[in-house]
C-alpha cells in the first residue's frame, strides 16, 4: 500500500496526484545502490578469476575476428591504392616520353623550326649551339631545286665566328653555286657575294678576293666586286739589322696603309702612312695593313728591323 507523502492518505496503484490533497506525486524507482555495487563486483570478480561465460567467449571471438577483417581490408585497400598510383605514374611517364619523342621527331623534320631556332641562337651569338639546327635545316631541303639558302648563309656566319675559316668559305661557295644554278644573276646573288666578301674580311682571308672575282661568271657582278679588292702592303727594304738610319717606303693598291712599330695589328685608329717611316735606334716591329673604302682589311705585312750604331773612338780624335 502506498501513502501520500504530504497528507498520508492511501493512494491507488499508479496514481500521479493525491486525491485528498491534490499534490503531485514523485515516483521513485525501486533502485538499490548497494545491490548494483555488489553485482558489479561479482562481474569484475568473474572476469579476474578467468571464469568467462560462453556468451562472453563468443562475443570476444567475434570482436577479434572483426578486427582481423578490418585490418585485412585496410591492408588490401592500401596496397591496391599504392598499385594503382604506381600504375598511373608509370602511364604518365610513358605518355610523357612518347609525347616528347613524338614532338622531337616532328621538330627534327620541321625545316621552319630548325631554321628559326638556328637564327635565334646566331642572333644571341651562341654560334656552336646554332650550328646543329642550321645543319639540320639545310639537310632537310638543301638538295631540292630552288632551296632556301638562309640556313647555309647563317652557317657561314657561325663558322666564321668560331674561326672555322675553310668551312665558312665552303658554305659561301655552295650558296653562290646554288643561287647561280637556279636563278642566275639576280639581286639575291649579288647580296650573297656581298656576304661572301664580309666573310672573307671577318676571317682575314681577303687574299682570296681576286680568286672569287675571277670565278664569277657574271660580268656585271664582277665589276661590282672590284671595289672589294685589297692587297697586302709592300716595303722597299728587307727586314734585318742595319748600322745606319733607315727610312721605309710602303705602297699598296686599292686602299690606305695604316701601321704600327710595336708589333700590334693596325686598325683605322693607328698611324696612317703618308710619308717614309724613319726608324729609331734599337728594335722596330713593323706591322702594316691596307684598308679600302669597303672596309676590307688586307693581310698584314710584318717585318723586324734592328738599328745598331757602333761607337768609333777615331771619330773623337778627329774632332
Amino acid at each position: 500500500m502506498m501513502l501520500c507523502p504530504h497528507c498520508k492518505a492511501e493512494l491507488e496503484a499508479g496514481s500521479i496526484y493525491c486525491e485528498s490533497c491534490g499534490e503531485e506525486l514523485q515516483i521513485v524507482p525501486d533502485y538499490d545502490p548497494l545491490e548494483e555495487l555488489v553485482i558489479g563486483q561479482e562481474e569484475e570478480q568473474d572476469l579476474t578469476s578467468g571464469e568467462i561465460t560462453e556468451e562472453q567467449k563468443q562475443k570476444k571471438s567475434d570482436q577479434e575476428s572483426n578486427e582481423i577483417k578490418k585490418t585485412a581490408v585496410k591492408w588490401w585497400k592500401s596496397k591496391l591504392v599504392g598499385q594503382l598510383l604506381l600504375m598511373f605514374a608509370a602511364i604518365l611517364i610513358c605518355f610523357g616520353i612518347f609525347l616528347h619523342s613524338y614532338r622531337s621527331m616532328g621538330r627534327e623534320n620541321d625545316y621552319s623550326y630548325q631554321l628559326e631556332k638556328g637564327r635565334e641562337l646566331t642572333e644571341e651569338e651562341r654560334w656552336e649551339e646554332a650550328l646543329p639546327y642550321l645543319k639540320q635545316a639545310w639537310s632537310l631541303q638543301g638538295n631540292s631545286e630552288g632551296a632556301d639558302l638562309k640556313a647555309l648563309r647563317l652557317m657561314a656566319r657561325a663558322y666564321a665566328a668560331i674561326d672555322a675559316k675553310e668551312l665558312a668559305v665552303g658554305c659561301m661557295e655552295d650558296a653562290v653555286r646554288y643561287e647561280s644554278a637556279v636563278r642566275g644573276s639576280n639581286y639575291d646573288l649579288r647580296e650573297i657575294y656581298d656576304e661572301y666578301m664580309e666573310i672573307l674580311n671577318d676571317t682575314k682571308q681577303t687574299a682570296l678576293i681576286d680568286e672569287v672575282i675571277e670565278a664569277c661568271e657574271y660580268e656585271d657582278i664582277r665589276k661590282d666586286l672590284l671595289a672589294y679588292r685589297v692587297e697586302k702592303p709592300a716595303c722597299d727594304m728587307a727586314e734585318g739589322t742595319y748600322n745606319y738610319y733607315v727610312m721605309l717606303e710602303l705602297n699598296a693598291e686599292y686602299g690606305s696603309i695604316y701601321y704600327t712599330l710595336d708589333g700590334t695589328e693596325p686598325t683605322k685608329e693607328s698611324t696612317r702612312y703618308e710619308k717614309p717611316i724613319e726608324l729609331a735606334e734599337g728594335e722596330n716591329l713593323l706591322c702594316a695593313v691596307a684598308i679600302n673604302k669597303k672596309g676590307m682589311v688586307s693581310e698584314p705585312l710584318v717585318r723586324v728591323y734592328r738599328l745598331e750604331f757602333k761607337y768609333d773612338p777615331n771619330m773623337d780624335e778627329e774632332d
